[in-house]
């Protein structure tokens, strides 16, 4: 078991967060690899950052290697992706506690991600804890987006984490899951 050194991120982390995130997207891995997680998309720094200014990330590290991260946003709508702005259009329509998300004080959760050698290790469930720590009063909920194809994620993600399916979104062909949690 590795000890990792879990703190907010900080918009100086960008450039290593874009790193690690693109060798993970699925354009990036081979279909085994995938078979482990993947993100969707591709990342810039500059994107990163501006995700980071607006609501606080956690990263974690073992030893200098940046090990893990999990990277939260509320951006303008019309600062996101058409991918993104989709999903945002769709918030109004989906229910927690019979009130429509956009009801809540909420943001995005992710992307996040654990490099593969520091799988398994309960470092996704502290990362989470911290996030939800860190955003506690500020936030009711969060919100995720997860592509359909992506299994293990989505399942650590709803049988660990807990986080509950609210909808569906299909974005030029890709099917993908929404999910939230409560912050609280």
């Amino acid at each position: 078991m590795h000890e990792f050194l879990i703190r907010e991120a900080s918009v100086a982390d960008a450039p290593a967060l874009a790193d690690l995130a693109n060798q993970y997207t699925y354009q990036n891995l081979d279909e085994t690899a995938r078979q482990g997680g993947f993100l969707t998309g591709s990342f810039a720094a500059p994107a990163l950052g501006a995700m980071l200014a607006s609501v606080p990330g956690q990263v974690a590290y073992y030893q200098e290697e940046l090990a893990g991260f999990v990277i939260n946003s509320k951006l303008p709508t019309e600062r996101y992706p058409p991918f993104i702005q989709a999903i945002s259009a769709l918030l109004p329509s989906l229910l927690y506690q019979q009130r429509p998300l956009t009801d809540y004080r909420w943001f995005y959760y992710g992307p996040v991600l654990v490099r593969q050698e520091y799988r398994g290790q309960g470092l996704l469930q502290q990362l989470f804890a911290a996030t939800k720590q860190r955003l506690a009063g500020r936030f009711d909920l969060g919100v995720a987006f997860i592509a359909a194809e992506n299994a293990a994620s989505r399942w650590v993600h709803v049988q660990k984490l807990g986080l509950e399916p609210v909808g569906e979104l299909n974005f030029q062909g890709q099917a993908y899951d929404i999910l939230m949690f409560p912050v609280t």
